[in-house]
């Protein structure tokens, strides 16, 4: 009882102390990086593995269908290693090894065969693979409540992979090849009914045998059905983006929170897991059999859990950010700030979330007309993130760039040397400026609090008698009033406060030089598009193709070259595995040989040599997958400026100011159906020219180049083509050859 009551004594102390390392970590928190030596997992390559894969629980298939699952099950994991979401040696995957080992301590045909490694994603998932790794995803870790809720999720993983569950994924695995890594990892994780209430009962046994809490078993199904949700339900406080310079009246937070909808009980008939109610009853069950719970408790060290969940949290924050979700980002900055107000990585998400905010109301000017940014589609919120939403969503264009502002500036000002600070609010001006509805006259060049005090001053003089007189206004004066959010009777318009919000900083003089700059130079955008306008429809045609022919024009003497996304695919859209990688050598050494031809300096970062990677390339190379995707996304009306500070590194590093991506997609399907030949075996003096066309013909070859600018973080290239032709070395190379002899010219100037 005494060594027991001294282990808690210590933990307490240990985790005090944790808590006070980790609130100086987080407010300087750098996000999850790959540390130490590379896992074998990431080092070998995928032929290898296929190679090397023993297939002693494939006996049930037969040779053929053996060997196809196995290229397509390691190609699949491969592609999702090698997403850029997954880390090794970081916080969290080294928590969730040792929470693992201890789960299966003692069992001689689990212990050492298990890999556990973090999955950076908002989806509340975890799945298990066939080779023994375990990923578990940050957004499942940021809403559990309980180390034992983690590990009774780790066990239910486990035992899929004890029982041999996974070949239940075959399906998914040799189907579903086109979906993003986070929609592939859900796949892995689509076992049957059987499986899933098999992995939950024996579950049960291996957390009791670990020392846990049975109470905390069944939460974990809570958190399964309310995922959906953010990770906290906190009520949000109405007076939250109040400042000294901004007022925001409460009644703009006076809305109805949307009720939570999300029930155990729901038809699962046509659907590959049992509901969660029937879940949770057989685990109530399973948990009744065991009667000594207590016999066995360890002591639960929380301080270590707790840490790990706030670490998933700021990563939670991160994605969806990098998701453009900017109520969800905001609303769990909102949450995490009660813990850690002095966090600067909140700070320039923050920033972010506003920017991509601000941009949903600006018009983006085209030569020749104008057309408002693609708006995402309205998301459906529950529970008290809905009164955020709705605040946003009510506030009219003004006020979305007014609150934007403030936000941001306040941001900068508060640590003028944080770099992402900085570029946050240089790109508001940007957006500030591209808007028709921001004016800086139509603003108060007053708070609201002074706006009050002058306002009281004036009535007071009107009710004395003096000169001004609120009824004596002419209607100039009443429309120039109430358009800076005054009433006609000397009172302030609380709808219009966002004209109050920014007095200080349309005082600011260094503001005011900056907004002058990119107003000069949008006047002469202006300007062209002007004489865009008076051109004739075939001058403007050809003046557009001159610039669509020159946007390819970078001048790029040296590049980085990017790990190529390759696909050589089959009739039935089946992914060859040996031919894709037998491409990608190809593609990767016509890039260096052309580039070379044409005295263009390559760097290269690929997969290719996976045995020379160190943890700091692939962290570059996380950095870069994901800098890539969200620029690919939205590259026509993206304003991200998280990542400048990495890719400004990876360009000194690499001595190159342009990154080039490409993608390339190769199928051989010739319309060579039993009917055409049949007809045209009749018909054979046709079919001896329809069959050599279509077998020459049946090539398609799809080919996307993308250029990244890592010196702005800027998507400058987006270039795509099609055609019937074979992935050999001659096309490819004259493909590439093309690319970049347009790359190495220089844009004319008009």
């Amino acid at each position: 009882m005494v060594g027991k009551f001294l282990i808690a004594f210590v933990c307490t102390w240990i985790g005090a102390f944790s808590n006070l390392l980790a609130q100086e970590d987080f407010n300087h928190y750098q996000p999850l990086c790959n540390k130490g030596p590379v896992p074998k997992d990431f080092s070998n390559s995928t032929l290898n593995k296929i190679k090397q894969d023993s297939r002693e629980d494939l006996k049930s298939l037969t040779p053929r269908k053996k060997q196809f699952f196995v290229e397509q099950i390691n190609y699949s994991i491969d592609e999702i290693l090698y997403s850029g979401n997954v880390t090794f040696g970081d916080t969290i995957s080294r928590y969730l090894q040792k929470l693992g080992d201890k789960l299966v301590a003692g069992n001689k045909d689990l212990e050492g065969k298990l890999r556990f490694y973090a999955y950076n994603s908002t989806d509340a998932n975890a799945f298990s693979t066939r080779q023994g790794i375990v990923f578990v995803t940050t957004g499942l870790i940021a809403q559990l409540t309980t180390e034992a809720q983690l590990a009774f999720v780790i066990s239910h993983e486990i035992i899929h992979f004890q029982e041999h569950h996974v070949l239940e994924l075959y399906t998914y695995a040799t189907k579903e090849k086109f979906y993003s890594y986070n929609e592939r990892a859900r796949f892995l994780s689509n076992y049957s009914r059987e499986n899933e209430l098999e992995a939950d009962r024996m579950a049960v046994k291996m957390v009791h045998d670990a020392g846990y809490k049975p109470g905390e078993i069944n939460k974990t199904f809570d958190v399964l059905l309310y995922s959906y949700l953010p990770f906290e339900e906190m009520k949000f406080d109405k007076t939250y983006f109040n400042t000294n310079e901004m007022y925001i009246p409460e009644m703009y937070f006076d809305f109805k929170r949307t009720e939570i909808s999300a029930k155990f009980k729901y038809n699962d008939y046509l659907m590959s897991h049992p509901n969660l109610a029937k879940r949770k009853e057989q685990v109530t069950e399973q948990v009744s059999r065991f009667r000594d719970w207590d016999k066995n408790m360890l002591y639960e060290d929380s301080s270590c859990f707790f840490y790990i969940r706030d670490v998933a949290r700021f990563e939670y924050v991160l994605n969806k950010v990098y998701e453009e979700e900017p109520v969800e980002a905001l609303y769990a900055i909102y949450i995490l700030e009660k813990t850690y107000p002095e966090s600067a990585f909140l700070a320039n998400c923050k920033s972010q979330a506003w920017l991509d905010v601000m941009k949903t109301v600006v018009q983006k000017k085209k030569p020749g007309y104008y057309t408002l940014l693609p708006r995402k589609k309205a998301r459906y919120y529950e529970g008290q993130i809905s009164i955020l939403n709705q605040f946003v969503n009510v506030l009219p264009k003004n006020g979305k760039l007014a609150v934007g502002l403030r936000v941001i500036y306040d941001a900068y000002q508060k640590d003028t040397t944080n770099v992402i600070a900085r570029k946050s609010l240089e790109t508001a001006i940007q957006l500030l400026v591209k808007s028709e509805d921001f004016d800086l006259d139509k603003f108060s060049k007053r708070n609201y609090a002074e706006t009050l005090v002058y306002l009281g001053e004036k009535k007071k003089a009107a009710n004395s008698g003096e000169k001004l007189r609120t009824d004596e206004w002419d209607k100039y004066a009443v429309i120039e009033n109430q358009s800076k959010g005054m009433t006609d009777g000397f009172e302030i318009d609380s709808t219009k406060f966002y004209m109050y919000g920014i007095a200080d900083i349309i005082r600011d003089s260094n503001f005011l030089v900056k907004f002058k700059q990119h107003t000069v130079k949008s006047t002469l955008l202006e300007r062209r598009n002007e004489e865009f306008n008076l051109m004739t429809d075939n001058e403007q045609s050809d003046l557009e193709y001159l610039k669509y022919d020159e946007e390819a024009h970078l001048k790029m003497d040296s590049m980085l070259v990017f790990q190529p996304a390759i696909f050589e695919t089959t009739r039935s859209s089946e992914v060859n595995v040996y031919k894709t990688f037998k491409t990608r050598d190809l593609i990767m050494k016509e890039v260096k040989d052309n580039a070379s031809d044409l005295n263009i300096r390559v760097k290269s970062l690929s997969l290719q040599k996976l045995d020379t990677l160190d943890a700091s390339d692939w962290n570059n190379y996380a950095l870069l997958q994901r800098s890539l995707t969200r620029a690919i996304k939205d590259h026509e009306n993206d304003y991200f400026v998280l990542d400048l500070p990495d890719l400004n590194r990876i360009k000194k590093l690499y001595g190159a100011e342009k990154l080039l991506f490409l993608e390339y997609q190769h199928a051989y399907a010739p319309d060579l159906y039993f009917g055409n030949v049949l007809l045209f075996t009749v018909l054979l003096p046709v079919g001896l020219v329809y069959f050599p066309i279509e077998i020459l013909s049946g090539h398609y070859s799809d080919w996307q180049f993308y250029v990244l600018d890592l010196k702005t973080g800027e998507l400058v290239l987006n270039r795509a083509y099609y055609a019937n032709e074979p992935s050999t070395k001659h096309f490819i190379g004259s493909r590439l050859y093309g690319m970049f002899h347009q790359l190495k010219q220089a844009k004319n100037d008009y």
